[in-house]
């Protein structure tokens, strides 16, 4: 089975993470992982449960991690086994194969067929059970979903705006700081005009004739 998985966390944090996983001890509730990472994304999980008795089935999940637009995917390929009712389906046909083997004069080929379904049972079970083990630690540890992360593009938007908005209040502050230079002026304007005022009216209270008679 073939997945893809999308993550929050850099490659970088990614491998990490996986490499924690792998070193972390066995409990009830945690399997223990085996496996490998290297530098260019590539890493592998595997583990082995039993199946029949002492019979274990052991199952590797292989994948990269990569980071594309701004996203970092996981790909990889699991066994994914057989399902019950799967299984099913195959017995009923590994059955009926041995029948015909049987009418036909075949009686070894037919009794061979009976331990070949013991013998795929054991990996068509296993994986089916490794599959999810590993799937769900995989998610688990890298935090991953197979949803891609929804981009900020209202954040983005938002930022657009408010740009856009701050650009015509930079006027209003040009405006505000130019104003003050024309109220200078015409309070220069009006003392001038008062002090000119009042050197007349003083001329004329001493008496003195402003034409110079």
């Amino acid at each position: 089975m073939r997945f893809l998985l999308y993550t929050e966390k850099t490659p970088a944090q990614a491998l990490t993470a996986i490499n924690a996983r792998m070193q972390a001890k066995e409990s009830s509730a945690r399997a223990s992982l085996g496996g490998w990472v290297e530098k260019n994304g590539a890493f592998a999980l595997n583990v082995s449960t039993p199946v029949v008795g002492r019979f274990r089935r052991r199952t590797v999940l292989r994948g990269k991690i990569e980071r594309e637009n701004g996203v970092t995917t996981v790909r990889g390929d699991v066994p994914s086994g057989v399902d019950r009712q799967g299984q099913i389906v195959v017995f009923i046909a590994l059955g009926l194969l041995a029948v015909l083997l049987l009418t036909g004069g075949n009686a070894v080929p037919a009794l061979a067929v009976l331990p070949l379904g013991a013998y795929l049972y054991i990996p068509m079970t296993g994986d089916h059970t490794n599959c999810d083990l590993l799937m769900g630690e995989l998610q688990r540890t890298l935090k991953a979903k197979e949803k891609p992360p929804r981009k900020s593009s209202e954040a983005r938007t938002t930022g657009a705006a408010k740009a856009v908005s701050a650009k015509p209040s930079a006027p209003r502050a040009t405006t505000a700081r130019s104003n003050p230079s024309p109220s200078r002026s015409t309070s220069t304007t009006r003392k001038t005009g008062s002090a000119a005022s009042s050197t007349s009216v003083g001329k004329a209270a001493s008496g003195q004739n402003p034409m110079g008679w």
